[in-house]
């Protein structure tokens, strides 16, 4: 396992706050998960209908880590700051580019990303960190280029979270993909995976 030191925001006082950024998802990672990050949505989902829940809010990390971990070819990360887990993220290296300019070319696709409950400003105001998504997607960048992708990414969006791949990480929305819940596709080419990098 490798750590690696990123930054994220602070949002009450602005300050960057080094944190570590984990290339595997451990059992650490998950009782982390399991004793503060689970509860913290369960609490917050106690009495609203569906439609006012995360869209994630019933992802079982623990079933998710029995699924991906006995198989090739699936990569996990992990941030952890201040001794609280902030972020996780499962990624795969084997499926191919939809994009017609990179069409066919391999590229690391995002099966599932996640922030705490507590970094997301719908659930608490402020968050607590800024910055997990966009240090996530770095480390998907990251890993398609140490696998001689060119940076090349790809993932199906989760619909409150279009905005962010669209806008801030400069992805080129392909549509919504019926086989795949609906859900809008996305795709980073090598030219946006380097502007990505130099932001």
């Amino acid at each position: 396992m490798t750590e690696s030191r990123v930054f994220l925001r602070k949002s009450e006082t602005n300050e960057l706050v080094e944190s570590s950024l984990l290339d595997e998802v451990t059992d650490h990672h998950l009782a982390m998960w399991n004793g503060s990050w689970r509860p913290a949505m369960e609490a917050y989902c106690a009495g609203r209908v569906l439609r006012d829940k995360p869209e994630d809010h019933h992802w079982d990390w623990k079933w998710k880590a029995n699924e991906w971990r006995p198989l090739l070819g699936y990569h996990s990360f992990a941030i952890v700051c201040e001794n609280d887990l902030q972020g996780l993220m499962v990624a795969s290296d084997f499926k191919s580019a939809r994009l017609q300019a990179q069409f066919g070319k391999p590229i690391v696709y995002v099966e599932f990303v996640a922030t705490a409950p507590w970094n997301r400003p719908e659930l608490q105001n402020p968050p607590r960190y800024r910055g997990v998504g966009t240090v996530m997607v770095a480390a998907a960048v990251e890993l398609s280029w140490d696998l001689g992708y060119r940076g090349r990414i790809g993932l199906h969006s989760l619909p409150k979270a279009e905005p962010f791949y669209r806008e801030s990480c400069g992805m080129t929305e392909l549509g919504k993909d019926a086989a795949h819940q609906n859900l809008m596709y996305y795709e980073m080419t090598d030219n946006q995976a380097e502007r990505f990098r130099q932001k």
